[in-house]
């Protein structure tokens, strides 16, 4: 299979790609700065932009990979090696991008365990209780507010990410010439 590289797609496929990976990026960053020690830094108006952002963007990268004949293709479920060889043939530097970025994500998502629903005036997450069938408020300290807080954000940016880097690939899947199965 032919080495794939960001220079030899249509310029439409780039533009799209870049966007993918800027906005991939800027949920990364996103994603650390929930990491900095005390309140929350991260606006979660720029969590909901990377978030909304999705929608357009990863169904345009899908809408791509259906039409396209190198992409069904390669997502034919009798070519599964196939879509292997191709994730092989990305440049270094793009495996290399996909392997840290997929990490931080998924490191992201694992610790965002203390994400709950807080309020913002006052201190406090709503929990649900089975035993009554409702919706409870419990009180909780400032610093397990602002926690919460940051795990919220950091479970938001590293999922839109996560589909922002995937949208990404499969405009590179969209953009491969059909190759037949060996």
């Amino acid at each position: 299979m032919n080495r794939v590289e960001l220079s030899g797609l249509p310029r439409a496929h780039r533009v799209h790609f870049v966007l993918a990976w800027a906005l991939c990026a800027l949920a990364v960053l996103l994603t650390a700065a929930t990491w900095l020690p005390g309140p929350s830094k991260v606006p979660f108006a720029a969590v909901g932009v990377v978030l909304v952002s999705i929608f357009p963007l990863f169904g345009a990268a899908l809408l791509r990979v259906l039409i396209s004949e190198g992409g069904r293709t390669l997502l034919d479920k009798a070519n599964i090696g196939l879509l292997g060889r191709f994730a092989w043939s990305l440049s270094t530097g793009l495996r290399c991008s996909y392997a840290v970025v997929l990490a931080a994500l998924l490191l992201a998502l694992a610790t965002g365990g203390a994400a709950r629903d807080t309020g913002t005036d006052e201190h406090y997450y709503t929990r649900w209780n089975n035993m009554e069938r409702r919706s409870e408020r419990v009180a909780i300290t400032e610093d397990e507010s602002h926690e919460a807080t940051k795990a919220q954000a950091r479970v938001f940016a590293a999922g839109a990410g996560l589909f922002h880097a995937v949208g990404g690939f499969l405009i590179l899947v969209a953009a491969s010439p059909a190759a037949a199965p060996r």
